[in-house]
């Protein structure tokens, strides 16, 4: 039998030891220089791994001494440890020149913290653990050290028929890719040509689909005409680079803007086969005005109902969980079922594109006895949902913020309002003043709307009034209180108002937290602790154990511990807190 051969060993050593080795528990820089290379290393010697070379193989293509997944480098790996290691970060001396920073050294340096960013490839660590790159101390400038020792030019005859050369003075150059003057990332000109890019827009894709428009994008370096942005509806330049639809329609977006992580989902669609993401409908129809709805058990049948004859504050759709103020509606065949739907909410697609979200989302049926927290109004309700698992974490949304669409139409308000534009910056909405992060906007003044006021009803009724309540804005200076709480008003909130009766109404005073969308004796856990949802429909009001009074509010929380019953007005119930 012949004898194995082994991998002769290697002279090199695993740098995850070495940096063990200096870890400084009171510093997290450390500075690495020729005499950090002759620590004990004994029995760490490094082994080549041809397997997973120039190809990306999930966790075994991380490199514990960058935490950076490269492709077409060559690895090595520590037994002892049991991690691979990129080839450039074994034999990566302590100061070297580069390229891409000509002005000073890059010094080799070891790294606790998280979020390290390279200049080269744009990506930023997610790791806590110790991490190795080349520093500039005097520009603040970062490079892994794979990517030190990348070429000067790149070759994608896709982006560009020539060789593109990196451009290592920085200048304020239109990038012909995106149309935007950055100096801070990468920069590459065309030697032959009058053609300049950035680094991160080389790879733009050329074909993707995102949450803002119904159909594909495709890019162009040019359009015919000016347009504005339909995610930030600013100008576009029609000279630089921009996505439009595939379509007859005239949409059309800026490159940054389409490529956002929160617009596009990240997948390039070229050659790809088309793919409707609302082509599925939630019930087939069995005969005339009869339906088999993919929620329910039983046959449907179509009604219109008058508004005098429909209304019952205690009969709700199953979907929306609001009351009927007339219009069509599905009613279960079974006279002993109350399963209803609004004739809308019996046509939602079972499978729907948001407006804020990249991926989409699929229709699903809560039942009364799971609760869900809505992502955009945080609200908790049951009822139907659409959910989207994709991503990091699956999250879900009611079936009325999945209906906001763009341009929204505020009925009090004049203008159409749009999705923010802006990550990360919060403004106050103009209904209930809360800062919120997500809102949408009014292009031609300042008016913001959160998701929870974007979904309040605009028509509901009270018990004691005959006609509709309508939300209403600086209409009724001269009422002066809340026909509910009686405390004087504020003619600069937003309120509800019946027209016939001159009355006026708090909307929290009228709808409680969330009412509309919540009905009694649901078995809730609350941070834990089981509750239940009772009405408060007694002549003598119950009493909240919080505020010690008499409480106002429809619903009230019901909560059980060793004392016995507690009691809480449903207005100081926090629904962030609330979990199924």
């Amino acid at each position: 039998m012949s004898s194995v051969q082994h991998s002769p060993l290697s002279p090199l050593f695993c740098p995850f030891h070495r940096l063990h080795c200096l870890f400084d528990p009171y510093n997290e820089l450390t500075i690495i220089n020729i005499s950090c290379y002759l620590p004990n290393v004994e029995g760490h010697h490094l082994y080549p791994l041809y397997w997973c070379n120039n190809k990306e193989s999930g966790d075994e293509s991380l490199c514990h001494a960058c935490t950076f997944k490269g492709i077409g480098t060559t690895y090595y790996f520590c037994h002892e440890c049991e991690v691979s290691f990129h080839k450039e970060c074994v034999e990566s001396p302590p100061l070297i020149k580069s390229i891409y920073h000509s002005k000073h050294p890059l010094q080799l340096v070891q790294d606790e913290s998280a979020g390290i960013y390279c200049s080269h490839c744009e990506s930023r660590s997610r790791y806590q653990d110790a991490k190795l790159y080349y520093y500039c101390f005097t520009c603040k400038f970062s490079l892994h050290p794979v990517c030190a020792t990348t070429p000067s030019f790149l070759n994608f005859p896709k982006r560009h028929e020539h060789d593109l050369n990196f451009f290592p003075r920085k200048a304020d150059l239109t990038c012909d890719v995106c149309g935007v003057v950055d100096s801070k990332p990468l920069i590459y000109v065309c030697l032959q040509c009058d053609f300049v890019v950035h680094k991160n827009c080389i790879y733009l894709p050329f074909v993707i689909r995102i949450s803002r428009h119904d159909h594909r994008l495709s890019f162009a370096y040019s359009i015919s005409r000016i347009l504005s942005c339909g995610v930030c509806r600013q100008k576009i330049d029609e000279n630089y680079g921009s996505y439009s639809c595939t379509k007859d329609c005239s949409y059309t977006v800026h490159s940054k803007c389409a490529t956002r992580e929160d617009v596009w989902d990240g997948k390039e669609l070229e050659e790809e086969p088309e793919e409707d993401y609302e082509n599925l409908n939630s019930f087939e129809v069995i005969g005339d005005g009869i339906i088999q709805h993919f929620s329910h058990s039983h046959h449907m049948k179509f009604e219109r109902k008058t508004t005098d004859i429909m209304y019952d504050d205690e009969k709700r759709c199953q979907a929306c969980l609001l009351p009927f103020y007339g219009g069509g509606v599905y009613e279960c065949t079974k006279s002993n079922c109350d399963f209803v739907l609004h004739e809308a909410c019996a046509n939602l697609p079972r499978t729907k594109q948001h407006i804020a979200h990249p991926n989409p989302f699929i229709l699903q049926v809560s039942d009364t006895k799971n609760i869900f927290l809505c992502e955009y109004c945080q609200r908790c309700l049951y009822g139907f949902r659409y959910v989207c698992s994709k991503g990091d974490e699956s999250i879900s949304i009611d079936v009325r913020c999945a209906a906001i669409s763009e341009p929204f139409v505020q009925q009090c308000h004049p203008h159409p309002l749009f999705l923010s534009n802006e990550l990360g910056k919060s403004r106050p909405c103009s209904i209930c003043k809360n800062e919120k992060v997500q809102t949408l906007n009014c292009i031609e003044c300042i008016f913001f709307l959160c998701f929870y006021c974007a979904t309040l009803p605009y028509k509901v009724r009270y018990e004691h009034d005959e006609h509709f309540l309508t939300l209403s804005y600086k209409e009724n200076e001269s009422l002066n209180w809340c026909e509910i709480c009686e405390e004087i008003m504020d003619s600069t909130i937003w309120l509800y108002t019946c027209h016939e009766c001159g009355t006026v109404f708090h909307i929290p005073c009228l709808l409680g937290k969330c009412p509309p969308y919540v009905k009694p004796a649901q078995n809730l856990s609350l941070n834990g602790t089981k509750c239940n949802i009772v009405p408060n429909n007694r002549l003598t009001r119950l009493i909240c154990y919080d505020c010690d009074g008499r409480c106002q509010d429809k619903l009230m929380l019901e909560f059980y511990d060793a004392d016995g019953r507690n009691l809480f007005c449903y207005r100081h119930w926090e629904v962030v807190d609330l979990r199924a």
